[in-house]
């Protein structure tokens, strides 16, 4: 019979090798789910990095040549991503909307553009909204020495170059340039009384207007053409199989170098804040003058992104809306550190399809739009500046200026690009259009990085939102999902270690060779 004492001894002992086991299981585990989150850890602590070396510089004002070499890795690395956008967005158009009979792909493209629309004009009623109530431009003066030297463009040619640019008339040029109206002016002078004595100024006037070209991507209008050439080539069937077989392949290449350059982001990050922050003088001082037009912005925003994105998402998607916010952080975080969403693309095809599950067909034409005309938080930003200029002036707001700024700022946002400080530029054209000069604005500069990437990051979201939520209305209407491409747009392993066969194999043995 064996000794009681001795069983106990090797109950206690089996025990402890049970508990050894489950506890290296329970760290592979952990090193598994870090493995999964490396790039978004390392992407926050980027942040922090550049902030951190930022403010470290900046008291000792350093030279232009060197806070060109505190940003030269972020330049390169928003140069490595701008050469691979066109291409993917060309192959993903084609690739995308070949996959949808005519139907599914007018209703998609449908909800699409009714979303963006509706979007962008409460963007810009909320804007305004805000700072007509908060009126942070009430005791505010406008230095009339600042000035900003901009070329008007009227708000009936803005409109025009966005339908010109709907269809490039050469798609090659479309690649690196779209069309913009272009103006000849003649100067003159005229003599203006301002109460205290008479005072000399030049005056542009516009002779002639004519269809110019502006050196910049024309996303919209490649979008279009690729969309015509997808469908055209699912129509044609056996035919057009070698052409759509071709663009896949380009799509898997393009993602293979993505995935390269996607692991470089932390580093860019840190650069490209460090350079910004570096450059920007009496950063305090900035805050104390115009705090309160700062918090009305970012209040709006804050508003937007975790209150009405949150109700718009759980109303249509019925689910939980802040698990979607944390789906997409690392997309979030390449468009604060790049200020543009576009640069964010091949991150926000990652996260919309692999972890939430949208139709590869809808993730990659919607997103491509929406990322081109999808504008909620910089029609935000538009209408609540033009308001908060109007009451830096002393103008009483009627109800006929702030239509005409929402209304004005609801059709801009359609032209605006997908790059830093557009939005801006933006602000000047509308004062313009509203009789208020430029130089009224000169003071918004001054808080552009920081308020360029919030509305960045708020338009990004606004953006994926709308792709869920056309994903759920268009899904069950584009028939079996077609699986051929495979994962080739996962940038990353989402497999961990931990759940990986030799994972659990090696925990297995350990446990059986120790029973």
């Amino acid at each position: 019979m064996q000794d009681p004492v001795q069983v106990d001894v090797q109950n206690v002992s089996t025990a402890k090798r049970v508990s050894t086991a489950s506890n290296i299981g329970k760290w592979y585990q952990c090193f598994g789910l870090i493995k999964q989150n490396l790039l978004v850890i390392l992407t926050f602590v980027g942040v922090g990095v550049g902030f951190l070396i930022g403010f470290l510089v900046e008291p000792h004002r350093p030279s232009q040549s060197a806070l060109m070499w505190i940003g030269m890795a972020g330049e390169l690395y928003i140069r490595m991503l701008k050469m691979m956008i066109v291409p993917l967005v060309i192959c993903s158009v084609i690739t995308g909307t070949s996959r949808m009979d005519p139907r599914s792909n007018g209703k998609v493209g449908g909800i699409a553009l009714g979303y963006i629309i509706v979007q962008n004009l409460l963007g810009a009623i909320t804007g305004a909204v805000i700072c007509l109530v908060v009126k942070p431009g009430e005791g505010i003066l406008v230095d009339p020495k600042l000035t900003v030297e901009q070329d008007i463009m009227e708000t009936e040619d803005i409109f025009a170059d966005l339908l010109r640019n709907l269809v490039p008339d050469n798609l090659l040029e479309a690649c690196f340039q779209q069309a913009q109206t272009q103006y000849k002016y003649a100067t003159r002078t005229e003599v203006v009384n301002n109460g205290t004595f008479n005072v000399t100024r030049n005056v542009r006037d516009v002779t002639q207007k004519y269809v110019g070209s502006a050196h910049s991507t024309n996303i919209l209008g490649l979008i279009i053409v690729c969309s015509v050439f997808g469908v055209a080539a699912a129509a044609l069937r056996e035919q057009g199989a070698p052409f759509l077989a071709f663009f896949r392949s380009a799509t898997d290449t393009i993602v293979k170098i993505l995935r390269v350059i996607i692991w470089t982001t932390p580093v860019g990050i840190v650069s490209l804040i460090a350079k910004t922050i570096a450059s920007t003088s009496a950063v305090t001082s900035v805050f104390e003058s115009l705090g309160i037009y700062f918090l009305c912005v970012i209040g709006g925003l804050l508003v937007w992104i975790f209150v009405l994105l949150p109700l718009v998402f759980f109303a249509f998607r019925r689910s939980n809306p802040f698990r979607f916010l944390g789906s997409i952080i690392p997309p979030i975080m390449i468009a604060f550190a790049t200020g543009s969403t576009m640069i964010a693309l091949p991150e926000s095809f990652f996260c919309l399809e692999a972890k939430n599950g949208v139709d590869n067909r809808i993730s990659r034409f919607v997103a491509p739009l929406a990322a081109t005309i999808g504008r909620a938080g910089s029609a935000l930003y538009i209408a609540a500046s033009c308001v908060f200029i109007i009451q830096t002036l002393g103008k009483d707001t009627h109800a006929v200026d702030i239509i005409l700024v929402i209304l004005l700022t609801w059709i801009s946002a359609l032209a605006i690009p997908s790059v830093t400080g557009a939005s801006l530029i933006t602000v000047l054209i509308l004062l313009t259009a509203l009789n208020i000069p430029g130089e009224a604005a000169t003071m918004l500069f001054a808080l552009e990085f920081f308020l360029d990437r919030s509305r960045t990051v708020v338009n990004l979201v606004d953006q994926l939102t709308g792709v869920m939520v056309n994903d759920k209305f268009c899904a069950s209407d584009l028939g079996a999902r077609d699986d051929a491409m495979g994962d080739e747009l996962s940038l990353h392993d989402t497999t961990s270690e931990a759940e990986t066969p030799a994972a659990k194999s090696l925990e297995n043995n350990y446990v059986a060779t120790k029973l």
